[in-house]
């Protein structure tokens, strides 16, 4: 018997699953785009790097999004990465609908630039961005995963390391547990887990 056999789980199993589906902790990602003179900034939890070689990332949209409109209609999206300091624009974001008329833009006070390579908005307070084309779109249940070919990586040369690991002690990232609850990084516990600590067990 190993030794995952010898004691039964101390989780507690729901199937069909009702509660904490998708509520993990994870950073929310900011996603704008433009098309024909109009623009839109929202969040998105689920959201991943997919390949380096050639650099893609994924993020998943709901289809009745008003920014997924855009991200169709014009073919091009950026993702955005934002500091602890405005987690109320990564909530607002979310919170807020262009549907109803609102510039989440003015009304978050998010500055922005036009994108190096795409037509896209660009935020100033982010401290890591992508701009992407769109590469496939891929139905999954009730949203869209669109892949995106990395075209240009705009960061704060401030928020990383020389080993390009971010620098939470002067550029806080933050984790999204669910239920608008956000929580800055870098004041935890650190630990580096190098491949040779695995490798001198065998």
């Amino acid at each position: 018997m190993s030794v995952t056999d010898t004691a039964p789980s101390p989780l507690v199993v729901t199937a069909p699953p009702e509660r904490f589906f998708g509520y993990y902790p994870g950073t929310v990602a900011v996603v704008t785009a433009a098309h024909g003179g109009d623009r839109n900034v929202m969040s998105a939890g689920w959201h991943a790097a997919l390949s380096a070689e050639p650099p893609l990332y994924g993020v998943a949209f709901g289809r009745e999004r008003y920014t997924y409109g855009l991200v169709r209609a014009s073919n091009a999206f950026a993702v955005h990465f934002l500091p602890f300091e405005r987690a109320d624009a990564i909530a607002g974001a979310g919170s807020l609908s262009r549907h109803d008329g609102v510039d989440k833009f003015e009304h978050l006070g998010l500055a922005t630039s036009t994108g190096r390579v795409l037509d896209v908005p660009i935020l100033h307070d982010a401290y890591l961005a992508y701009e992407c084309l769109v590469d496939a779109v891929h139905t999954t249940g009730d949203h869209d995963f669109v892949v995106g070919s990395v075209v240009a990586v705009h960061h704060r040369p401030d928020a990383f390391d020389e080993r390009r690991l971010q620098d939470g002690a002067r550029v806080p990232g933050v984790v999204y547990y669910g239920r608008s609850t956000f929580e800055a990084l870098g004041s935890g516990a650190r630990g580096e887990f190098t491949p040779e600590r695995y490798r001198e067990r065998r």
